[in-house]
């Protein structure tokens, strides 16, 4: 008998904005909409990344983590320069560019820069003009102009941010915006996921048929499956230690309190709620992977019987007497 399989397939969108842990970049702190990914981050912890109505008789679900290791790393810096002209401001960034260049090669540190130009634009300053006949006049002249440039750099070792960050402060290059993080093989790893889903799943439906005594083969099956990216910069959360001495204050005497220090922690998804979890002893912040898997099965409908045929059964009335003979005789009508 064949068997019918209805597939559903849900994928979410993969994010593009990434964070390396250690120097996650100045982006978040000038988002304000970084504050609700903040505090909606570790909502998803319990969500589900698959769904099917519920109409099956048995529902089986899958769900797996795995904590993928980057392949490598982009970290951008933002470069502003001022200057007198155009020939001196652009002179300016070139040279620290060059500059940047020549001492990665010269001390072999493993990189790719790539500078993307931002904007170029003049700056003006407020001149007074006097007339005899009018009022006074502001008028804006050229007082110089503003080069501004990304600095793209892209490793594969970790480590290797630390001596980017030294290079570029050298130069006067402090403001890092982010770093972001790439895993190239990442079609290998949800096969790997997928997989390892399967390989449970099936083993439950053994279970479930050994505990019920039920026979799955032959039933209906739904299914639906779903994966999902978290990034570091999705998992860090903010916190302030508060430590106050607690002591009565007399009525109308007043109180300074020290500005409390803002701080930063990364916080990834933690391994429950899990039916695997690959990769699951973490040092430095990862990009975090799940994946759910749902299959529902359901009795298969009766096939409809055609219905019996009726027979009527007819009876056959016969007529006898008997004569004076005593003989029985048959009466025909």
């Amino acid at each position: 008998m064949q068997v019918f399989r209805i597939l559903i397939l849900v994928i979410f969108g993969f994010s593009g904005t990434l964070a390396y842990g250690q120097a996650k970049g100045n982006y978040d702190y000038r988002s304000v909409q970084n504050t609700f990914i903040h505090n909606q981050s570790q909502l998803i912890q319990s969500s589900y990344l698959a769904s099917l109505e519920a109409h099956g008789t048995n529902t089986l679900r899958v769900r797996g983590l795995m904590n993928c290791e980057p392949s490598s790393y982009l970290a951008i810096f933002s470069l502003t320069q001022v200057g007198k002209d155009q020939e001196e401001t652009s002179a300016l960034v070139q040279a620290k560019t060059d500059s940047i260049l020549a001492k990665l090669a010269a001390q072999g540190i493993e990189t790719e820069m790539y500078v993307d130009m931002i904007s170029f634009i003049p700056i003006f300053e407020m001149e007074l003009s006097r007339k005899l006949f009018s009022k006074n006049t502001y008028n804006e002249i050229p007082k110089g102009f503003e080069l501004k440039k990304n600095l793209h750099f892209r490793y594969s070792d970790p480590a290797v941010l630390n001596e980017i960050l030294s290079l570029c402060a050298q130069h006067e290059i402090y403001d890092l915006v982010r770093v972001d993080y790439f895993i190239e093989d990442l079609e290998s790893l949800k096969s790997k996921m997928v997989a390892k889903a399967e390989t449970l799943l099936q083993s439950k439906i053994g279970r479930y048929e050994r505990l019920l005594g039920a026979d799955f083969k032959n039933q209906r099956r739904r299914m639906a499956e779903g994966f999902n990216l978290h990034y570091p910069i999705e998992q860090y959360q903010t916190y302030t230690a508060y430590v106050s001495n607690k002591f009565n204050v007399k009525a109308g005497a007043g109180v300074n309190e020290v500005p409390k220090t803002t701080s930063e922690f990364y916080m990834p998804k933690m391994a429950k709620g899990y039916d695997f979890v690959e990769n699951p002893s973490i040092l430095a912040p990862v990009v975090q992977m799940e994946y759910e898997l749902v299959l529902q099965l359901d009795p298969r409908p009766q096939a409809p019987q055609a219905p019996k045929e009726i027979t009527k059964e007819v009876i056959k009335k016969e007529v006898f007497i008997i004569d004076g003979n005593g003989q029985l005789k048959k009466i025909e009508f």
